[in-house]
């Protein structure tokens, strides 16, 4: 009997000890994609949850401040703490521009913050511009040719360059934004089933996907509004709880 109750108070411990660890040390999470998906409204949400209004054009993270010495500077990664129900997390991530000139940034933060969450943003516009959707899967393609290191971005860090072997994120999450834009029936029922990657919104990234299954990393899709707040905390509470 000692030796159970011995068992279960290391336990906790250990468990206590993880949680003590994990705020002093947040989960590191990226967030990626291309211009006006919401990152800036995610990044919002998820410092100070409730409805977002939308974002003028003047307040997007539309540019980075260029150094000529290292070119455009990186962001500071900012804290938050996501609370769902009883749970809570502490994470770490930066908003990073999405227009094309700032897609080396994106691997930049992956690699040299050793990024254990991917999260590649797109929105419903996939659906009915054909200009956005070129961007989006072009966007993809790149991040997920750095991941499996099929080819690495030559215009990053010596200090990213040093991770680069040894990186490897716990999971990646194709994002599918706006969903009160996009939602329907046939989404519903998909996601109840856990099919959503089968919905004509992802098809254009099945391939992208399909690659990072079989080089290894566990790849989902999950649908949020940013702006909503829907589907939000559960969706990255979920991410991180499946490392």
């Amino acid at each position: 009997m000692s030796t159970l109750i011995a068992g279960h108070m290391l336990m906790a411990s250990a468990s206590a000890f993880y949680s003590l660890y994990r705020i002093i040390k947040p989960f590191r999470i990226g967030i990626y994609g291309p211009s006006k998906t919401g990152k800036t409204t995610l990044d919002q949400y998820l410092t100070v949850p409730g409805d977002i209004e939308p974002i003028p054009d003047l307040f997007r993270t539309s540019h980075h401040k260029n150094n000529s010495v290292v070119g455009h500077e990186m962001p500071r990664a900012t804290r938050k703490q996501i609370k769902w129900k009883n749970e809570k997390k502490s994470v770490i991530s930066s908003d990073i521009a999405g227009q094309s000139q700032f897609k080396n940034m994106w691997v930049e933060d992956m690699f040299a913050r050793d990024v254990e969450v991917v999260v590649y943003m797109i929105d419903d516009r996939v659906l009915n511009s054909p200009q956005f959707l070129v961007e989006a899967v072009a966007g993809f393609e790149y991040l997920v040719n750095n991941i499996t290191k099929k080819e690495i971005s030559k215009q990053i860090s010596r200090k990213a360059r040093k991770n680069v072997k040894k990186y490897r994120p716990k999971v990646i999450c194709l994002m599918i934004n706006k969903m009160d834009n996009w939602w329907d029936e046939e989404a519903r029922q998909l996601h109840h089933y856990g099919l959503l990657r089968e919905h004509r919104i992802v098809a254009h990234f099945r391939n992208g996907l399909k690659c990072l299954r079989k080089a290894g990393f566990r790849a989902e899709v999950h649908p949020v509004s940013a702006q909503r707040g829907i589907n939000v905390e559960d969706t990255f509470l979920h991410l991180i709880d499946s490392m």
